[in-house]
């Protein structure tokens, strides 16, 4: 599951980063308690859309953080309410051992992350539209949001776990980054250029994370979400090369392409 990266005014998250053995492009990023500051801050203040989407949210228990959720959706949440949450994860919360167990299982999987991103690399030339890679991938884990989010201009992926290290959806982590490396790729040249709705945009990455890696990434399904009939149009790899003219006629006026939702 993805969302919109929210850059929060004043506040930068420092990110430490673990060294990793050899030449990879995913980079594991240190959980902080800035970080996971951040992504309360961010899930609260779009606590709404959340909820309207049918997302599963984690977030820290108790009568403060119920409080903000109801600030925001009265329209009264914002960057003021920070510091509150920073203070609530250093004095109560924040545990850096609550991390370890994901941290060893992306630990593990780095090998065929680093070998999907080299598929993308090879196949990119092929397509007559811009797909946009980084040179690292950073992943952020958080134990609070929706799941997954990315900032499409700094290659920065948040996975979201527990302190058992499981993860939401998927048993196997590289499901959740291949599919948020896809997002980041997307995101100028297909997404915002043709201004696809939310559960399109879910449907098109979906589609194309299943075309490229469905024998190496034998778990990933299809989110039901968007127009359905993205699938007739996106049935084999090759199709990946039309992909502007697929999104651009998800926006036409034309009835076979009117939205119909799942």
């Amino acid at each position: 599951m993805s969302f919109k990266y929210v850059t929060i005014i004043a506040f930068v998250l420092n990110f430490r980063c673990t060294a990793q053995d050899g030449v990879t492009q995913i980079e594991i990023v240190q959980p902080t308690i800035d970080q996971e500051a951040t992504s309360i801050w961010r899930t609260i203040n779009d606590i709404s859309f959340f909820e309207s989407q049918g997302y599963r949210i984690s977030l820290p228990k108790g009568s403060l953080i119920n409080e903000l959720i109801e600030k925001s959706k009265n329209g009264n949440f914002g960057n003021d309410d920070y510091p509150v949450i920073h203070s609530l994860l250093e004095n109560e919360v924040f545990d850096q051992g609550n991390y370890d167990q994901a941290i060893q299982k992306v630990n593990a999987q780095i090998t065929l992350m680093d070998d999907l991103i080299k598929e993308l690399e090879a196949t990119q030339s092929a397509w007559d539209w811009d797909f946009k890679m980084f040179t690292t991938y950073k992943v952020v884990f958080t134990l609070y949001g929706t799941g997954g989010s990315y900032d499409p201009d700094q290659g920065v992926i948040t996975l979201l776990t527990n302190s058992n290290g499981e993860f939401m959806n998927y048993a196997d982590p590289t499901n959740t980054i291949i599919h948020e490396i896809v997002h980041m790729g997307l995101e100028h040249s297909i997404v915002r250029k043709f201004d696809l709705s939310h559960g399109d945009k879910e449907r098109i990455v979906d589609a194309f994370v299943y075309l490229m890696f469905k024998t190496k990434l034998p778990e990933y399904k299809i989110q039901p979400m968007g127009n359905r009939r993205i699938d007739e149009q996106l049935k084999t790899k090759r199709d990946l090369d039309a992909l502007p003219t697929v999104a651009s006629a998800l926006n036409e006026s034309d009835t076979k392409w009117s939205k119909s939702q799942n």
